[in-house]
């Protein structure tokens, strides 16, 4: 009977601890809205043409534009980061398992990109003819790319180091706080629509 009173006072004295250390580890949480794990810096040359029809006078104008004489070139070097990390906003204490032996496996959907940055740009144009109103090619070239930018952190694996990088930067906010853990694990879902 001992031994049974003993391990029913164990249990509770587990359930207490874990409990705790639950709405702490809650509390840390709702501390942070988004957390930005990942960052990666690219340097991307990008180059497109503009027909230069606007700036012909109107004598056989298909010929001429199809020659490279007409025809603009604008090169552009673009500098960026990707950054990508976890939203936290919507977490609960049923997305947190505290383990007996510390550590804690936290509930969270996948990673996610989160925003390209340009941080800078240099740019040439073959013949310098570019009008204020052509100045949409700039533009396009900067979301191309962007966009390039995004499959070379993708294929680089930025989801999983972000992930990687979660797991430790949490465990060490944990600690900072005062919460003794072993480690953090970080369970993922997936958004099933």
């Amino acid at each position: 009977m001992c031994i049974y009173g003993f391990w029913v006072w164990l249990q509770y004295k587990w359930a207490t601890v874990i409990k705790s250390t639950t709405a702490s580890l809650m509390t840390e949480l709702q501390t942070i809205e988004k957390l930005e794990t990942a960052k990666k810096s690219f340097t991307k040359t990008i180059e497109g043409e503009q027909e230069l029809a606007n700036l012909l006078p109107d004598i056989g104008a298909d010929q001429i534009i199809a020659s490279a004489l007409f025809k603009d070139k604008m090169i552009l070097e673009v500098k960026g980061e990707v950054t990508a990390g976890y939203i936290l906003n919507d977490i609960s204490t049923g997305d947190i398992q505290v383990s007996r032996d510390g550590t804690v496996s936290i509930t969270l959907w996948e990673p996610q990109i989160f925003w390209v940055s340009l941080t800078g740009a240099r740019k040439s144009t073959r013949l310098g003819i570019l009008t204020p109103q052509d100045i949409t090619i700039e533009d396009k070239l900067r979301e191309k790319a962007g966009e390039l930018m995004i499959q070379d952190a993708l294929s680089e694996n930025i989801l999983h180091i972000a992930k990687s990088n979660a797991e430790n930067d949490l465990q060490t906010l944990f600690l900072n706080a005062g919460i003794q853990i072993k480690e953090v694990i970080i369970v993922s879902t997936t958004n099933i629509e």
